[in-house]
């Protein structure tokens, strides 16, 4: 018996849409079997190529049902898209899936987890690292957990929100930051679901990845590191005292200048680079208010389009039973 909770799947590209023509009839096939009612929301971002996209874009749309299509303005943050994909979501449940990843077998199965009283499940799976992204690793994590940015580890991008937990993450607005942090802090049941991704994934994780991926999770989903870069700066100054009262000292004692040069060309160098990190994060922060101020939308959308033909035309917009027999913990389906 199918399923009649309405599922949204949420998908994301940065090419035209019609390049996932395969994963999304896959896909619809596999919604088919399993729910009443779905659908499909694909975010493309821009810029619009309407000479490449027009004939492929009809043909999906005329022959798959349930498919809608948003296409943004430009390229964005991903945290962006995904969260242009939950806000624009209609569904009782909205899943963020990664197809290029995360396998379609899984969707059923997170969605269930997710009714069973978690409003929010995060995906976790084991990802390919390199070596040196796995050493910085450990030390990126305490950082994250000093932040407080509390995610599960090796979590993925694969999220399944209830209605209610959609509610609460788009009315508070401002997704260019702390998209994910925002889902985990929604203040509902959070729990993890943990898969295989597919084997075609073979892109590594690499260091230089991860450490940018780090200081942007530290400026823009905590103010910590400000305070820590001001007590770096505070100590600094205080070792400077000391060491001017010393160079003093030692000059009064010894009565010569050239003694104590190198540890004082050390010194400079020492505060030059704690001078320059806090500039590095001051610079950051300064970025961040200023994306902050920024009157302008987090996306626009240029145009949404959808299929032509639907599930069941003759099914109506109503239940055949009082109650579903498929279990609701959440409380947000349309039986509720």
């Amino acid at each position: 018996m199918k399923n009649d909770s309405l599922v949204s799947i949420v998908l994301k590209t940065d090419a035209q849409f019609f390049k996932l023509e395969e994963s999304i009839e896959k896909i619809q096939q596999y919604l088919d079997i399993q729910y009443t009612d779905y659908e499909i929301l694909i975010i493309v971002q821009g810029p619009v190529d309407l000479n490449s996209t027009n004939k492929k874009t009809h043909q999906i749309l005329q022959n798959t049902p349930s498919i809608r299509v948003i296409q943004l303005a430009g390229q964005v943050h991903s945290d962006v898209a995904w969260a242009a994909g939950l806000e624009n979501a209609i569904g009782d449940f909205v899943v963020l899936f990664n197809h290029l990843s995360d396998p379609i077998s899984i969707i059923a199965s997170v969605v269930d987890a997710c009714s069973s009283g978690y409003d929010v499940v995060v995906g976790v799976a084991e990802q390919p690292l390199s070596f040196c992204y796995k050493l910085f690793r450990s030390f990126s994590n305490r950082l994250l957990i000093a932040i407080d940015y509390n995610l599960p580890q090796s979590a993925t991008e694969l999220r399944c929100l209830s209605r209610r937990a959609v509610n609460s993450v788009t009315s508070r607005g401002d997704f260019h930051h702390q998209f994910f942090l925002k889902i985990q802090k929604a203040g509902y049941p959070v729990g993890v679901f943990r898969y295989n991704l597919q084997n075609n994934l073979n892109n590594k994780k690499s260091f230089l990845h991860g450490f940018r991926h780090l200081v942007r999770l530290m400026v823009f989903n905590s103010s910590r590191p400000l305070r820590w870069m001001s007590s770096i700066g505070v100590l600094g100054s205080f070792s400077a005292l000391l060491f001017a009262a010393y160079s003093l000292l030692i000059n009064v004692v010894s009565g010569t200048v050239v003694e104590g040069w190198t540890t004082t060309i050390l010194f400079m160098s020492l505060l030059f680079m704690l001078q320059f990190i806090m500039l590095a994060f001051f610079g950051e922060y300064l970025g961040r208010l200023l994306d902050e101020k920024n009157e302008q939308a987090d996306y626009s959308v240029v145009f949404e389009k959808t299929s032509r033909v639907m599930v069941n035309k003759d099914r109506v917009n109503v239940l055949n039973d009082s109650i579903d027999t498929h279990l609701n913990f959440v409380q947000t389906g349309r039986d509720r």
